[in-house]
C-alpha cells in the first residue's frame, strides 16, 4: 500500500487496545520474529575459511535514523566481518557537537545477519540489532533488540529491497523499501552510487521514564548519492550526500492529544569518509 502524508500505513486505530496490553507482553509478531530469528541461526551454516573484515569511519553533518535527527554532526563507524553466509559487526555514532534534547547521544549497535538463497535469484537476509545507548536519559531507552528480514533482488541493475522490522523492546513495526543503482564513470575512474528508503513505522513503547505509555507513528523517506573513490586495492574514499524527510511524524504520551514528533523534519547533509578490507 503507498505511505500517507496523514500519518503512514499505521494509523493511529491501528493501536486500539495498546494502552490496556501491559508492554512487557509480547505481540504475536513479536513472537513469529523470535521464531524466525532462531530458525534461521539454528540451521546449518555454511562458515567461508575465509573472513573479510572491513573497517569505514565515517563524518556526517548530521546523524539522522528513519527521519529522526539524532544530533548534529557526529563521527559514525562500522567494523564489519563477514565469512560465507554470515556477518556482523558493530556500528558507533559519537556526536562531535551537543546532541540536543530529543537525542540519545553516543550510540554503540551490535548486529548480526545471515544471507539465505531463495528460488528465482533471490536472497533472503534475517537479522537482530542490540541498540546500546550508554548515556541516554529520560525519553530514550539504554538498550533496545530488533530483530528484521529483508528481501534482496536485482531487477535491470537496480538492487531492491524490501523489510520488516520488528523491535522487542518498543513494540515497534517498521516496514521498508530501499533502492540501490550505481552509474558508472569510467572516464573518472569511479561511479555514481544512488540510494534511497522509504519507511512507515508504528512505536507502541517509545518513550521511557514519561510515566504513560507513548506511541508514535509516520512515514519518513531518504535519497542520496555516493562518489568513491579507489585508492588502493582494498581503501578507498567516499564522499556523499543525502536528503532525509518525514511526514506523519505524530506522538501520543498516555491519553494526552496527538502531537507533531519535534525529532523529525527535513534536511540535506554530508558525510566523508573511507573504507579499508583487511
Amino acid at each position: 500500500p503507498p505511505l500517507s502524508s496523514a500519518g503512514g500505513f499505521f494509523s493511529p486505530d491501528t493501536a486500539i487496545g495498546i494502552r490496556q496490553r501491559p508492554s512487557h507482553m509480547p505481540s504475536r509478531l513479536s513472537r513469529c520474529f523470535a521464531t524466525l530469528l532462531l530458525a534461521a541461526f539454528s540451521a546449518g551454516t555454511a562458515l567461508a575459511a575465509d573472513v573479510a573484515t572491513s573497517v569505514s569511519p565515517a563524518w556526517v553533518s548530521t546523524a539522522v535514523f528513519r527521519g529522526q535527527q539524532r544530533g548534529g554532526s557526529a563521527l559514525q563507524t562500522v567494523l564489519e566481518s563477514v565469512g560465507g553466509d554470515l556477518g556482523g559487526g558493530i556500528w558507533t555514532s559519537l556526536p562531535l557537537e551537543s546532541a540536543g534534547a530529543f537525542a540519545p547521544g553516543t550510540e554503540a549497535d551490535l548486529y548480526l545477519f545471515r544471507t539465505m538463497p531463495v528460488p528465482g535469484r533471490l536472497t533472503l537476509t534475517p537479522g537482530a540489532t542490540l541498540y546500546t545507548y550508554p548515556r541516554a536519559e529520560t525519553g530514550f531507552r539504554r538498550a533496545t533488540f530488533e530483530p528484521s528480514l529483508a528481501l534482496n533482488a536485482t531487477v535491470a541493475g537496480m538492487r531492491l529491497t524490501p523489510k520488516i522490522y520488528q523491535d522487542l523492546t518498543l513494540r515497534a513495526t517498521t516496514l521498508e523499501l530501499g533502492a540501490a543503482y550505481a552509474i558508472a564513470l569510467p572516464a573518472l575512474g569511479t561511479e555514481l552510487d544512488w540510494a534511497g528508503t522509504a519507511g512507515t513505522y508504528l512505536r507502541r513503547d517509545d518513550a521511557a521514564g514519561l510515566g504513560a505509555a507513548t506511541r508514535a507513528w509516520g512515514n519518513y523517506w531518504q535519497a542520496g548519492v555516493s562518489v568513491p573513490y579507489q585508492v588502493t586495492a582494498r581503501t578507498r574514499l567516499l564522499i556523499g550526500w543525502t536528503y532525509a524527510a518525514a511526514s506523519g511524524a505524530t506522538v501520543k504520551i498516555g491519553g494526552g492529544p496527538r502531537l507533531a514528533d519535534p525529532r523529525t523534519g527535513s534536511r540535506g547533509f554530508v558525510s566523508v569518509g573511507f573504507s579499508s578490507t583487511f
